[in-house]
This record gives C-alpha cells, structure tokens and sequence, in this order.
C-alpha cells in the first residue's frame, strides 16, 4: 500500500497534522479548550472552584487528626460558602462548584476539600494538579482534575513519583515568573516538576524556604497589583523580602497582630487591581489595607473555615484571571 492509497486513519491522503501550539488551540474562540488562563495574582478574576462541605465534616470527631483545629459547624460552614459564592457572583464572577465523580461512593468528599486553592496551580497553558504533601489529603487532586476536565482546562502537568505540591505555594509574581515556597506541602521534587511544567511557557520558577509555622506560601506573601505586595515581613525569609526588592515590588509589610495570625487577616482573595475579598473582623487590617489604596469589595464571615485551619484565599481555585 502506498501513501497515496492509504487511508487517512494511516496518514494517507485527508490526514490533517496538528501543526499549532496548545497556546495557539486555547486562543481560537471555538477551539478544542478553553481560554482559561492565569498569568498573574492581581488581574480581574473570571472563574474560580469552590467546594461548599457536605456531610464529610459529620464524621470528624477528632479535629487534629484531619488537620482541623477545632470541630467545624457543618451548617454553618456551608453558609459561610453561600455568602462566598455570592460575593463572587456579585462581583461578575463565575463560582463553579467541585464535582465528586457524579456521587461515586469510590470518591467520597474529604474534610479539607473545601479549601480548593491548594489543589492545583493554572497557568498561561493548562494547569499543574497538584500532589498533596500529608496523607491526611492524598486523592483529593482527583476531583480537581475533573473539575478542570470539564471546564476544558488542560492538565498541563500532574505532580508524580516522589514529588508534593500544593498550588497555595506558588505565586505569579508577573508573567514570566513564579515564586514557589518548600517547606511542609512542597518538596524540592515537586518543585522541580513544577518548573519541568513551566518552562516550555517562557517561565521562571524561583524558590524560597516557607518558615516554620505555615502552612503555604499565600499565607505569607499577597501579590495585590503590578509590583505591590503585602508581606508578613516579620517571619518572612530575606531571600524572599531580597527578590521582590530586586524585581521592583513596593512592599507594604503586615504586623503579626491577632488580625493576622489568628483571624485570618492577609489570606485574602484578589478580585481585581487593588480589590479584595477579606474576613469581617478585621478592622485594623482593614483601615491599613484602606490607606494602602486598596478597596475591600466585601467582608465575609470566616469563623468556621478558620476552624479548619484556612482562610478566604484558602477556599477559592483560581480558574481564570484577565490576561
């Protein structure tokens, strides 16, 4: 058989090679994915994943021992989701919520699914799915990737072998570069998978050790706009404090206050330029971030999602920001 007469199936006359980049496939406007993208931790947020807990909360009876500090009011929590996704609707935001393999008794819910931020890291082409550094979380990256599936994101890199990442650790810090923090939830493999996964896309990875007492890096460090950020500059590592000065970030540091430490304060959610979701009992912080020449879109009860040992940022996946 020659190629003239093989079928197209055997790459004979009416085989059509894909001749285009995954870049090129996510920017047509009816293409095979979808243009869901994120090359910053400032621009206009579009889409996020949420997941509102169900009865999972319901067994735990020992708070430690899923990572939680305190026991969870079940009802509550999933009013305090509510608002979110309200909040988020209101602000022209599309919450999606994480889907559970169609109610499959073989992927039950998890206590710590609700903070959906850690569960994968979206880039300028596709996402990373992370790998979840306890044990407590593993098989929680399951429902992210069909999260992502059916949004046609595409699974760019999913953290194997030896390697823990959990996607709170990593930060754009512009759209060449990311910063991701090694401690407790990211080891040094995950990290080198993570710029394996980056680098095609003209992007950096640049790393830094989290200190003991965090848990991911959003926790310390908040990129509001172009060059401005907010750092827990107490605790944080100078390498850190070094490499945003050298880039030219203007750093506005945040005390560790009650505010901060315990209620949550700078886990914030960036909805925009400048615009932030924060906690609702925060007034101090609020007043500074004010004078900061931030705008505080909304304040959202957190008290139950505290108790699990998260904050706002926590429980939101970025999907897609404005690129």
């Amino acid at each position: 058989m020659t190629r003239a007469t093989r079928p197209a199936a055997y790459q004979g006359p009416g085989w059509r090679p894909r001749r285009v980049s995954l870049s090129d496939d996510m920017a047509r406007e009816r293409g095979p994915w979808s243009r869901r993208r994120v090359d910053s931790e400032y621009k206009r947020l579009e889409e996020v994943i949420l997941h509102c807990p169900g009865d999972e909360l319901s067994r735990v009876h020992v708070p430690n021992a899923v990572q939680h500090l305190e026991r969870i009011d079940a009802a509550a929590i999933r009013r305090e989701y509510a608002v979110l996704a309200a909040a988020l609707r209101k602000l022209g935001i599309e919450a999606h919520r994480l889907p559970l393999g169609s109610g499959s008794a073989s992927w039950p819910a998890q206590p710590n699914l609700m903070f959906a931020r850690d569960l994968f890291f979206n880039t300028k082409e596709g996402a990373v799915v992370s790998r979840m550094g306890s044990a407590v979380r593993a098989g929680e990256e399951k429902h992210a990737a069909l999260a992502l599936a059916s949004l046609a994101v595409p699974i760019n890199r999913t953290i194997s072998g030896t390697g823990t990442f959990e996607g709170a650790d990593a930060l754009w810090l512009d759209a060449h570069t990311v910063v991701c923090a090694v401690g407790g939830r990211t080891n040094p493999e995950g990290l080198r998978q993570l710029r394996e996964a980056l680098r095609p896309q003209g992007v950096d990875v640049l790393s830094v050790a989290l200190p003991q007492g965090f848990q991911h890096l959003l926790g310390l460090l908040q990129i509001v706009d172009k060059r401005l950020a907010f750092l827990r500059h107490e605790r944080a590592p100078q390498e850190l404090s070094r490499l945003l000065l050298k880039r030219g970030f203007s750093i506005r540091p945040v005390p560790e206050s009650e505010e901060t430490v315990v209620r949550q304060g700078m886990n914030l959610v960036v909805v925009a330029p400048r615009t932030i979701l924060m906690p609702h009992d925060c007034p101090s912080l609020k007043r500074y971030y004010e004078r900061s020449g931030l705008t505080v879109a909304a304040e959202l009860d957190i008290r139950q999602i505290r108790r699990g040992a998260g904050g706002l940022a926590c429980a939101v996946g970025i999907v897609s920001r404005r690129t």
